[in-house]
């Protein structure tokens, strides 16, 4: 992947996207950060798609199962690390440029302590856990990243002033540099330790090529970085329920791998991750659709219930028509998929793989339902669902993965993903409203396919 090649599919998304977003004074300015930003996401995928295939194929199902255990447990630390400011730090400088400086000192703070603590405590459970998937030194090449977390604050810096093609630019340097030295890794058989600090080190070089860009722009550094008590203080509580929820939406998708090391072998968790990870390659669809769905739904909910009401539905039926196409998709090209992709020592993945790719639909009709409650201001139920739906994936894998093995973790997967985006809105009378909407939306009845025309 070249330069030139992610510049070609920023300008194409660009011209598509100019020609849905409404004339206005900013309508440049937004195309440039969306196309920016979605081109990256694009280049990424492909790549990690065709180096994740060299990773899994070079490890083999046991030492692919001690790598996916590995990032799974660290991922559960990044919320920490990361201290749920990012968001802040977009919203105070775009609405405060000329606090900038105690803006982001407050945050590189905050993040420092992060850092570190994540850091410490990801080896502490580790010590205390006792697990061969687990070693301490592992962990530290897995979580070392996290406390070089600050950096980011000057891609939020970016951010705030609309200019992501500097960051993309510097993210995308350091993930092809990183994928490269993967590659190389592989063919100078380095083994586990070496892949996983590649993984580790494309956020630290992303970062310091980030910062590298900005100090030309400020009118401070990171070492004349000053504590204010009162400004981290503020910062601090304001990004603690942040904090916490990206923390449960990381335990809601991580859980089931980080707790397989106690349920059944490193194979049969290699063997689970390679099912998981081709399932998971849809997952920027429905995200994707949900995007542009979120502001027309908002839009709609000022209008009228009726107008409202007809968005919602269409949301769901589009999104349910297309994760349940591509999940029927996947279970006809499957076993050409995982020969393809991870070759055939991971041919046993099959059966998990037609299972786990059913959880699809209800991963993104849950998105669609939390456009819904952000919209009817009840987000604060999905904090809730989703440590809800994580001790529904714990208590299941424990009862299911020692007899099934893969397939029973596939299917605790399965069966806790119906909760938070379906059966939870039955069980609450403040969403039964929007569970029948998703009733009445998720069969393709004639009715329905008419409404995803309509304007």
């Amino acid at each position: 992947m070249s330069y030139n090649y992610t510049v070609n599919i920023i300008n194409s998304i660009k011209n598509m996207a100019g020609k849905l977003l409404p004339q206005s004074k900013t309508k440049k300015q937004v195309l440039k950060g969306v196309s920016w930003l979605a081109g990256d996401k694009i280049v990424r995928l492909a790549i990690s798609v065709f180096t994740g295939a060299l990773v899994t194929r070079y490890l083999g199902p046991e030492r692919y199962g001690t790598l996916s255990a590995l990032t799974a447990f660290a991922a559960l630390f990044g919320p920490i690390a990361n201290m749920g400011v990012n968001s802040i730090i977009l919203r105070d400088i775009g609405a405060h440029p000329e606090k900038e400086k105690s803006i982001i000192d407050a945050s590189i703070i905050l993040k420092m302590v992060g850092g570190v603590t994540s850091v410490l405590l990801a080896i502490a459970i580790a010590l205390f856990a006792k697990q061969p998937q687990y070693q301490p030194l592992l962990v530290v090449f897995a979580t070392f990243n996290f406390l070089f977390y600050f950096l980011d604050n000057f891609e939020s810096w970016f951010y705030a002033r609309n200019e992501q093609r500097k960051p993309v630019i510097a993210g995308q340097i350091s993930f092809m540099f990183t994928s490269a030295l993967r590659v190389a890794c592989i063919i100078l058989n380095l083994g586990l330790p070496a892949i996983l600090l590649t993984y580790s080190l494309d956020s630290v070089l992303g970062g310091v090529l980030v910062y590298f860009n900005a100090r030309k722009h400020l009118s401070f550094r990171i070492l004349s970085v000053q504590y204010h008590k009162e400004n981290v203080l503020r910062l601090l509580k304001e990004s603690l329920p942040l904090m916490f929820a990206s923390m449960g939406t990381i335990i809601f998708m991580k859980i089931d791998k980080v707790v397989m090391p106690w349920l059944t072998t490193a194979y049969v968790l290699g063997i689970y991750s390679a099912a998981t990870r081709l399932s998971e390659l849809w997952y920027f669809i429905p995200f994707s659709l949900c995007t542009a769905f979120a502001p027309l739904i908002a839009a709609a909910k000022s209008k009228s219930p009726e107008i409202y009401e007809k968005r919602m539905r269409k949301a769901l039926i589009v999104v349910n028509l297309v994760t349940m196409s591509l999940a029927l998709f996947t279970l006809l090209i499957g076993p050409f998929a995982i020969n393809l992709y991870a070759g055939s020592k991971y041919v046993s993945a099959l059966p998990a793989l037609q299972v786990h790719i059913w959880s699809l639909p209800f991963i993104s009709i849950g998105l669609v339902v939390d456009i819904w409650l952000l919209n009817e201001h009840l987000q604060r139920l999905q904090v809730a669902r989703t440590f809800t739906t994580a001790a529904v994936n714990i208590v299941l894998n424990i009862l299911l993965v020692p007899k099934y093995g893969a397939v029973g973790a596939a299917w605790a997967t399965l069966i806790a993903y119906t909760y938070p985006g379906f059966f939870a809105n039955l069980l609450d009378k403040r969403t039964r409203a929007v569970f029948w909407l998703e009733l009445r939306s998720i069969i393709p009845t004639p009715k329905n396919l008419q409404l995803i025309f309509e304007k």
